[in-house]
């Protein structure tokens, strides 16, 4: 079997849905035999720097703030040694910012450029998508997560030869159910350190994502109120979010003002997702944009319910197998919590046919591979 050599470009290393995407590929890659490294562009450390180390793979800094940092001197000639020294074959760049340092990144190697695109609608507007299209004649592939992310690209002058739509997929033998008995074990755990005094019984409504005004993460506050205040009577959830991000500090202001700390909880950064997930009675992701999300066919492939906005690949992905409600829509994601919540039986069956989905259509191996078929076609193998 041919080997590869792949050396990724990306502007963040946050733990993202885009980040992660990256993290999963370079381990299925190493797995498979290949060489993978890691070329950083963000100015601080994001938080996945520590598993790319951990796990041997090779990891490269060149801080840029903005893409007027290339005219500093020495920027473009460390990146120049970063290229030369690895020796890639492949050139695989991440968000607008890696797109645009590989695209100068090529001028120092013969290996072919690769795009992934995780989103719609977001990062190529304005005066980005015009640059976007200057340079897509240097990309041989351009690897769209959703329906939606294809399209833009398509509409950025992307030929149609060139673009390969492949969702993202997941390891699902690391994100699965848990043992009845260690599920509620940990519930229970979880429960009494955000909410003391929580029957073990109480519904837990979880999201994970980077706290980001895209994601939404206002609207479960007034839900939490809402539903906190007893407008539904004898249906008291408690909400729960994973993550951090740059908002985090107006979330909790905004939870503070509100009075629902007895309500929801902003659980920080977690490592350990796959027995996070599990504990969740339903998976609930608000989002205004996705391409497709990591964190819901996560939540999917441990078996839990889940309610999203009809956004990007959000369809796609949970076809019959969850609920989907208009982006912004309080009211709607309000009727769905209450709906499953009341109807458990529902919930239940939601959740076997959304990890049966995901085992049918996101394994991922499938995947690696169809992403390992773009990298022979650039290069003739």
């Amino acid at each position: 079997m041919d080997s590869y050599r792949v050396l990724f470009l990306t502007s963040s290393l946050c733990s993202g849905g885009a980040e992660n995407h990256l993290l999963n590929l370079c381990r299925f890659l190493r797995l498979g035999g290949h060489e993978a490294a890691v070329c950083t562009f963000s100015p601080v450390e994001d938080g996945l720097e520590t598993s790319l180390i951990l796990e041997g793979i090779e990891l490269n800094r060149v801080p840029v703030r903005s893409l007027r940092d290339v005219l500093i001197p020495g920027k473009m000639t460390k990146l120049k040694r970063v290229v030369e020294r690895f020796d890639p074959d492949i050139l695989h760049a991440h968000l607008f910012h890696g797109e645009a340092l590989a695209w100068m990144a090529s001028r120092f190697t013969a290996a072919p450029l690769v795009a992934t695109r995780h989103s719609s609608g977001l990062e190529f507007r304005g005066w980005r998508g015009m640059l976007a299209g200057l340079m897509r004649r240097r990309y041989g592939a351009l690897i769209a997560v959703s329906q939606g992310a294809a399209d833009e690209a398509r509409n950025l002058g992307f030929r149609e030869e060139a673009l390969h739509l492949i969702p993202n997929a997941i390891d699902t033998e690391r994100f699965r159910p848990l043992e009845d008995e260690e599920r509620r074990r940990l519930r229970i755990e979880l429960l009494g350190r955000f909410f003391p005094g929580a029957d073990e019984g109480t519904p837990i409504i979880g999201a994970v994502g980077r706290i980001k005004a895209v994601k939404d993460f206002p609207l479960l506050v007034r839900l939490a109120v809402r539903f906190g205040a007893g407008e539904w009577p004898g249906i008291s959830p408690k909400f729960i979010i994973f993550g951090e991000g740059g908002q985090r500090d107006r979330l909790a202001r905004l939870i503070e003002e509100e009075d629902a700390r007895g309500s929801i909880a902003l659980a920080g950064y977690s490592d350990r997702l796959e027995r996070i997930y599990p504990l969740f009675d339903i998976f609930i992701l608000p989002s205004r944009s996705e391409g497709t999300p990591l964190a819901l066919l996560e939540a999917m492939s441990c078996r839990v319910a889940c309610v999203a906005s009809a956004v990007g690949g959000v369809g796609e992905a949970m076809g019959d197998a969850g609920m989907t409600v208009r982006p912004e829509d309080e009211s709607g994601f309000a009727a769905a919590i209450r709906t499953l919540i009341e109807q458990p039986r529902e919930r239940a069956e939601l959740g076997r046919r959304a990890r049966v989905r995901i085992m049918e259509r996101y394994d991922i191996q499938a995947w690696g591979k169809s992403i390992l078929d773009v990298y022979g076609s650039l290069l003739g193998r």
